[in-house]
């Protein structure tokens, strides 16, 4: 992304002048390690109300910025959450792969990646759609379809299911991106138990199918405020609750380094997961997910909040989450 990181380097320091809450200059991200030989790279990103318009609080989403993150992030496929505005992602993922081909047929070596999206049928009255990015190059998408038995109630955005194949080496799999309710309020909190209920539900169906299984997305494991005669539930404790319930289902979560996924008044905190099916031999017991962006730069120490980095001001609150895998099909 040659010309689009140029452009964001000129721009950047003006466009953070004008927030009226202030925020760190953009710089180019740490550069986010390639996939290894025989790997396959699949990541989970929410992108903040993509594209949030702007308003008297900021002047809104950078698009080109974000694109210059995702296509840093060289992943195969990238589960995605809160797309507000499916045209403006389409229209920027062929911004992406357009420079992307210009460096590629510079610079020599592999072929450019070649991305599209494949959005859920509904964002929820929310209107915020999950959704799969990925290189038609790298993978094969089939079998897409948008899970209902997920979606908790109206308001919230059901999940997105497809059926993943390696074009490099055969690995294959099925493949979940979801977006649990937010909230610390007991009805918030009630709800993601509830979405666990339905996928355990929903795993019973998938398992005969194939037992390579990922689930990616923003589980919102923030625990819940004491109030209305309930004891207060921490975001840890949450997550040691997740964890259990998942061993019942025969999934395990990918421990992220660093530990947190996203960024509210200056604190980091775990949002965003990776799950992998503990019946295959799909993922390594010792598999760590990586997390980029300003959570991986600034390790998860605590921010001042009048002054965050760029990226959470103007792209999102959240960081990509990526793992590899070996792309070797053990079926």
């Amino acid at each position: 992304m040659i010309r689009l990181l140029r452009s964001l380097r000129g721009a950047a320091p003006a466009l953070c002048l004008a927030l009226a809450a202030g925020c760190a200059a953009a710089d180019s991200p740490p550069a986010v390690p390639g996939p290894g030989e025989g790997q396959i790279r699949v990541a989970t990103w929410n992108i903040r109300f993509f594209p949030e318009p702007p308003s008297e609080e900021g002047p809104g989403t950078d698009v080109r910025r974000t694109g210059e993150i995702l296509a840093g992030l060289d992943a195969d496929l990238i589960a995605v959450q809160e797309i507000a505005d499916p045209a403006v992602l389409e229209d920027l993922l062929a911004r992406v792969n357009e420079e992307l081909a210009i460096e590629a047929a510079s610079a020599g070596g592999r072929p450019a990646r070649r991305y599209v999206s494949r959005l859920a049928d509904s964002g929820g009255h929310g209107g915020q759609f999950v959704g799969f990015v990925y290189d038609t190059l790298a993978l094969e998408l089939t079998d897409v379809r948008t899970l209902w038995s997920l979606q908790m109630t109206p308001d919230l955005r059901p999940a997105l299911y497809g059926r993943a194949r390696s074009r490099r080496g055969g690995l294959d799999f099925q493949v979940m991106t979801m977006h649990n309710d937010s909230g610390t309020d007991d009805r918030d909190y009630q709800n993601r138990l509830r979405f666990l209920d339905a996928l355990e539900d929903e795993l019973a169906d998938r398992w005969p199918t194939d037992a390579d299984i990922i689930v990616l997305g923003d589980l919102n494991t923030m625990g819940r405020e004491a109030g209305e005669g309930l004891p207060g539930i921490g975001a840890d404790t949450e997550i040691a609750g997740l964890d259990r319930r998942l061993a019942d289902m025969d999934l395990r979560r990918v421990p992220n380094d660093p530990s947190c996924t996203e960024y509210y008044r200056g604190r980091g905190s775990r949002l965003d997961h990776v799950l992998v099916s503990t019946r295959s031999a799909l993922a390594p017991t010792d598999l760590e997910a990586s997390v980029f962006g300003y959570c991986g730069e600034n390790d998860c120490r605590r921010l001042d909040a009048r002054r965050m980095p760029y990226d959470y001001a103007r792209v999102s609150d959240h960081c990509p989450v990526i793992v590899d895998l070996v792309d070797i099909d053990r079926d």
